[in-house]
């Protein structure tokens, strides 16, 4: 039978265990915790579509899925709750015109001497208008000034040393100015990108804070590298890729409405495996910086370990969670198409739960038919995963569903 042998043949451990390059393009545009390789859904995507279908990843993070949907002609749509995951996945499928593109090297210029006007007065001198605007005054041009905003929030002195946030503040009033939509948010994804490690947060799936001692410019240096790197790579993405549409929602997906049925030719994704990350937890620094919602990011995030470590959730709360997001998926895919998911297993209060198996049980229910899957070690093939979730012998699964309806 033809279904019996697909994953196997297109996932020989040669493709999952030695792909190098992971980052091609725009993969590399934005930090996220354990997404999975492009190779995984370009190579279903090529196998159970056709050009123009359209392709689903309802827990998109930060858009894997929709790239390889765009590169292979397809029309991609993702869900996410986390905004940052949100605003990633639109700057990476969204090509710049040249009129944008002809923008940046006029914009990385006035930052940079917007940051030297910063240093051209001593500290101290700066005018503090309230608790978080500040005026410095040009010591070289005195008929100019530079006003900018350092947002507020808890413990912000505690996670970014002082000169950290004046440049900080500066590229993003810059970044401010610019009218072109489109290009505000490509620029405001790679301010997005620096901030942690110009932070004291530890590193990307470390939420800790240690004594980094960022140097002067360092903070526009980084973001000036990041803003050139993601322009060549953005200049090949409008090569290669189609003019297919991506669509990316900032929503739930137990609440899928927005979506038509029978409208999905296929769907791919990797969902939250239960109390293995915070997402919301190692971007809250970047939603404070870009004024995003962290609240609703933490209470709607499905599987988190604020819910199932902080707040003592059982399994039962995923499982319920999923089956309602499932049901929707059953319901906007057409009927006897595909359904891959990629899911990990999980420790939840010293218990271990196997991920194939908890999906197997919410899928059936839900209306889908299984169909096959293979299984890896998450020590072989998430090299992404933070030491602690690898070394546990948890496996991650590739499973494949038929829609039975």
């Amino acid at each position: 039978m033809f279904e019996m042998s697909i994953l196997n043949t297109l996932f020989d451990r040669r493709t999952l265990l030695n792909a190098k390059n992971t980052t091609y393009i725009t993969h590399n545009f934005h930090p996220f915790p354990a997404k999975f390789i492009p190779q995984i859904p370009r190579l279903l995507i090529e196998e159970f579509t056709e050009t123009g279908d359209t392709v689903l990843d309802p827990f998109c993070g930060c858009g894997t899925t929709l790239v390889e949907a765009k590169l292979n002609q397809r029309h991609g749509i993702g869900i996410d709750i986390n905004p940052v995951g949100v605003l990633s996945t639109k700057v990476k499928t969204t090509k710049l015109l040249e009129s944008e593109l002809s923008e940046i090297p006029d914009f990385l210029h006035q930052t940079q001497r917007k940051i030297s006007q910063l240093y051209e007065t001593k500290l101290e001198d700066i005018v503090r208008e309230d608790l978080s605007s500040y005026m410095v005054e040009s010591r070289k041009e005195p008929a100019s000034h530079l006003q900018y905003k350092i947002p507020t929030f808890f413990n912000r002195d505690h996670w970014f040393q002082e000169l950290v946030l004046h440049e900080l503040a500066i590229i993003k009033s810059e970044i401010e100015k610019i009218e072109s939509k489109d290009l505000k948010d490509f620029l405001s994804l790679g301010f997005s990108a620096v901030i942690v490690p110009v932070s004291n947060q530890e590193s990307e799936t470390r939420y800790a804070a240690i004594e980094k001692n960022i140097p002067p410019r360092q903070t526009f240096y980084l973001f000036k590298a990041k803003i050139r790197d993601m322009t060549r790579r953005i200049k090949v993405f409008n090569k290669e890729a189609s003019d297919c549409k991506a669509q990316v929602y900032l929503k739930d997906t137990r609440y899928m409405d927005f979506i038509p049925d029978n409208s999905i030719d296929f769907i791919v994704t990797s969902p939250p495996y239960p109390n293995t990350y915070d997402y919301y937890l190692y971007h809250k620094l970047r939603m404070f910086w870009l004024g995003m919602d962290v609240r609703s990011a933490q209470d709607n995030e499905i599987g988190s370990r604020h819910r199932h470590s902080s707040k003592k959730e059982s399994v039962s709360s995923y499982i319920r969670d999923m089956k309602k997001s499932f049901r929707h998926l059953n319901r906007v895919i057409k009927p006897g198409k595909y359904f891959a998911i990629v899911v990990g297993d999980s420790v939840i209060r010293g218990k271990r739960y196997f991920g194939d198996q908890l999906i197997g049980q919410i899928a059936r229910e839900t209306g889908f038919q299984f169909i096959e899957k293979i299984d890896y070690s998450l020590d072989e093939i998430s090299k992404t995963f933070i030491q602690a979730f690898r070394t546990r012998a948890k496996r991650e699964h590739t499973m494949l569903f038929k829609a039975e309806k």
